[in-house]
């Protein structure tokens, strides 16, 4: 058995692992849809029939994310540093993936002249990276992959980085309202998110406010990845009363597995998947996979983006031989993202937070 409060603890959990897992999930889910259609679907898909692989892979990312950033802004105290370390963390890496879209995956794949390819404005609109990680603007550059299966989109899981800051920013607000110090201040502080999710605005022609249309759901996926942020949060409020034991974990998949067949099938599958990720992530039998550097943010953004090269030169290659092909050159993406671009911004930010977190402050503030 193992308590949720001491996995939290720095180097007391697995939580790489599964997000390098998660990360792998969402590139093998997206093997489906970059190349041409053979017939097949995806395995859990065809198993479960309302999710697939890439969608459990985002799910567990947004459980993983709920948890930590809210630990990261109780134990931070401080607007201004948990948005630096925030933009620290998500900022980099799409600012170097949009360098990468313009300069190296335009050139190389356009159907235009260089000199008109670089004269297009929507070559420069990629540059723009407050739209990508705010506005959902995906990364599009003229004459790239327009005959593709997925069409001219060179990253699409970008979509769920805006997402992710809404939910930033309720840990935000409800964190200066003092919610997040307590158990039942942490409930709420759900509640409040729950209901911003329920919510949808509307800013042109002119600010509408209705409720969201909960049967238009994400392309490909049955549920929405923001409840499970919510869920995290309510796990790290819960820390203290919640322990993990593998028993547990595969007495829930067996309910899963009695009720598969009735009405409760989906809710029974997303307990037990909860409860699965936390396992991963806390139980010492996986500690020795935990890779050094976490590679699993430039797997996710620079997965789709080979994928779509691949499937630009051999769009009828079948998809598992595809994501094989594909995965080396994912791999020295990612790592390379991870060496020259994210960790050192994390570790100067970190450092600058810890000599002058008055100076930084007064910063943002300014």
């Amino acid at each position: 058995m193992h308590p949720l409060s001491r996995a939290l603890s720095r180097n007391g959990n697995n939580f790489d692992l599964v997000r390098l897992l998660a990360a792998i999930a969402v590139v093998y889910g997206h093997s489906y849809m970059v190349q041409m259609s053979d017939g097949s679907v995806d395995g859990a898909l065809a198993a479960l029939g309302f999710d697939g692989f890439g969608a459990f892979g985002v799910y567990a990312f947004f459980l993983l994310s709920g948890m930590l950033v809210t630990a990261s802004f109780d134990r931070q105290q401080s607007a201004p540093r948990f948005v630096a370390l925030r933009i620290a963390r998500i900022w980099p890496a799409v600012a170097g993936g949009s360098l990468v879209t313009i300069f190296v995956i335009g050139p190389l794949f356009t159907t235009l002249p260089l000199r008109e390819y670089f004269a297009s404005g929507m070559t420069w609109a990629n540059l723009d990276n407050f739209s990508t990680i705010v506005l959902k603007a995906g990364w599009v550059v003229p004459g790239v992959f327009e005959h593709n299966p997925f069409v001219n989109d060179v990253c699409a899981p970008l979509w769920t980085l805006p997402l992710e800051v809404r939910c930033y920013l309720i840990v935000l607000l409800t964190g200066l309202a003092g919610l997040l110090s307590s158990r039942w201040g942490v409930v709420l502080a759900v509640a409040l998110g729950v209901a911003a999710f329920a919510l949808r605005l509307h800013l042109s022609p002119h600010l509408e406010i209705g409720l969201r249309d909960f049967s238009e759901k994400p392309g490909g996926y049955s549920f929405w990845p923001e409840p499970f942020f919510f869920v995290g949060m309510l796990l790290y409020g819960w820390r203290e009363r919640i322990a993990i034991h593998g028993l547990v974990a595969v007495g829930l998949v067996m309910v899963f597995l009695v009720f598969r067949d009735t009405a409760g099938a989906q809710p029974l599958f997303y307990l037990a998947f909860v409860y699965g990720v936390l396992w991963i992530g806390t139980t010492p039998l996986l500690r020795r996979f935990v890779p050094r550097n976490d590679y699993s943010y430039g797997i996710y953004l620079y997965g789709f983006m080979m994928q779509q090269c691949l499937a630009n030169i051999a769009p009828h290659l079948h998809h598992l031989t595809a994501a094989l092909v594909a995965a080396p050159f994912i791999l020295l993406c990612a790592a390379l993202s991870w060496r020259f671009v994210e960790r050192p911004v994390l570790v100067w930010c970190r450092r600058r937070l810890a000599r002058s977190p008055g100076s930084l402050g007064a910063a943002v503030a300014g």
